[in-house]
């Protein structure tokens, strides 16, 4: 009866732990920016499920909502990790609500390729029945990484606060990849679009 008593203590207090690393993940961080007389709102997301057949690995996302008096800018910074033999990107990201999709315009753009090589090592036995680590090869993973920004519209930040789904939509070379923003990620987007 004990051993149960604490098994379930032990499961709520995992689960608990796990419900507060998820909600850490996606808050809305609010800052003063006295430079530009700005109250700033920041999200940050990361869409890792991915389908397999595709050449993105995975996509991070920065939402920035900058507010003054009069006016407002919504800007989103997109992180695209690519497989090593994916076509780059194309000056082109879209979003699709409801389905219509609203061409953004890209306001900035940066390319990066990146080269991790890293030793195997074994375990082999000396003469004298010592073990000593060996290097028997290398492992080498490359990755593109592409950095775009650009900045909603006062009409789509509207239509996005009312739909169910957000699909951003990218172009490289014959590949279409779509990355679909919905439940607790869309309803933290809407939040932060919602902030005045």
């Amino acid at each position: 009866m004990k051993f149960k008593r604490n098994n379930y203590i032990v499961t709520g207090c995992f689960v608990i732990t796990f419900l507060s690393l998820i909600n850490c993940s996606q808050k809305i961080y609010t800052k003063k920016d006295v430079v530009f007389s700005t109250k700033r709102y920041e999200l940050k997301l990361e869409y890792k499920n991915i389908k397999h057949r595709s050449s993105l690995i995975y996509m991070k996302q920065k939402i920035v909502k900058q507010v003054s008096e009069g006016d407002t800018i919504c800007s989103i910074y997109d992180i695209l990790i690519m497989r090593s033999l994916s076509y780059r990107l194309q000056n082109k990201v879209f979003l699709i609500v409801d389905n219509e999709a609203y061409p953004m315009k890209i306001e900035q753009k940066e390319y990066e390729n990146s080269k991790i090589i890293k030793p195997i090592e074994e375990e082999v036995k000396t003469s004298d029945s010592t073990s000593m680590s060996v290097v028997t090869g290398y492992s080498e993973n490359n990755r593109k990484a592409t950095r775009f920004k650009y900045s909603l519209s006062n009409e789509l930040i509207e239509k996005i606060k009312s739909t169910e789904q957000v699909l951003f939509r990218y172009y490289a070379g014959p590949d279409m990849i779509t990355v679909t923003l919905k439940g607790r990620k869309l309803k933290k987007m809407k939040q932060i679009l919602s902030e005045k």
